[in-house]
């Protein structure tokens, strides 16, 4: 029998901010942030917001007007854009991928539809994702996120100890490698497929510290940690399979709906995400950024 996961709201608590007003949206995760234009937003305003990213992982930013522009503008107040390795970016904005999904669309298929965080087998993955809504659909489209903190903090004492002594290793061997067909019924993406994905290998942690919070996290994520390093696949895939099924439990989850001029942020160093194929036969029509991070560092030991 499966697990029970529970978790409670002092994880993800209403706080008082003096430039927006942030919702929790779960009792894990994310929130829902009005009165805000980001277009004006001060030095102390972006202070809070990122503060408030670090409390609730994801802020899902409503009614706002971005030009494109404006949205590189607003990623860069966060860092210094990371690099797109397998997706092509648009020609006049090369920081920027184009996300859309037409409704003629043949194949239910869509872009990064597996839970995941973003270019795990760079050498410094993407601090944060940012992805603006411009054209969504009435319903479906959403997107879930999961929270890495809870889904470490949910392991038994003995299983923490045995990972921290433990590296993962991420490849986009399943999604971009040469014998890939994960992304072929994408029409109007430009994926590239790699020749060979061997020189994007590399290992990380299993159990980082996280650069802004100090707290320990799972870093490991079903599209890109493909084993263990040092072990068989016989002996990795059944401990990774177990840190899976933990961290994608619904209660350690919020699930984010979209409207036009929304612009989610969320921080890849400890969530997880999610987009749902739901809408076939509607148009879904976003732009996505991503700020480079740090390399992943070993957390503590418990």
């Amino acid at each position: 029998m499966r697990e029970f996961f529970y978790t409670t709201a002092a994880n993800n608590p209403a706080r008082d901010y003096h430039h927006f007003i942030a919702t929790p949206v779960a009792g894990s995760l994310g929130a829902d942030v009005t009165g805000i234009d980001l277009n004006q937003l001060s030095e102390e305003g972006q202070a809070e917001l990122r503060q408030a990213l670090m409390d609730h992982q994801v802020l899902f930013i409503r009614d706002q007007q971005l030009s494109l522009d404006q949205f590189e503008a607003v990623t860069q107040r966060f860092g210094e854009f990371g690099k797109e390795p397998y997706v092509k970016t648009m020609a006049d904005h090369p920081n920027l991928v184009h996300v859309v999904k037409e409704a003629s669309e043949g194949s239910p298929v869509i872009f990064g539809g597996a839970w995941h965080t973003d270019w795990t087998f760079q050498e410094r993955p993407p601090a944060f994702t940012l992805l603006y809504g411009h054209d969504v659909p009435a319903s479906g489209g959403d997107t879930l996120y999961a929270n890495m903190y809870l889904a470490y903090e949910w392991l038994s004492p003995a299983m923490k100890k045995m990972l921290h002594n433990l590296r993962g290793v991420h490849s986009p061997e399943a999604a971009y490698g040469p014998n890939s067909r994960h992304n072929a019924g994408l029409e109007s993406m430009n994926i590239r497929y790699g020749e060979s994905v061997d020189d994007e290998v590399r290992s990380h942690p299993l159990v980082t510290k996280h650069p802004e919070t100090g707290r320990s996290v799972l870093f490991a994520n079903p599209a890109y940690t493909l084993g263990i390093e040092g072990m068989k696949p016989e002996e990795s895939r059944p401990i990774l399979d177990y840190l899976f099924s933990v961290a994608s439990a619904a209660t350690f989850t919020c699930r984010m709906r979209w409207a036009p001029g929304t612009l989610a942020i969320w921080d890849n160093r400890c969530t997880w995400h999610l987009p749902l194929s739901d809408y076939h036969g509607a148009r879904r029509e976003m732009f996505r950024s991503t700020v480079v991070g740090e390399a992943p560092e070993q957390a503590d030991q418990p």
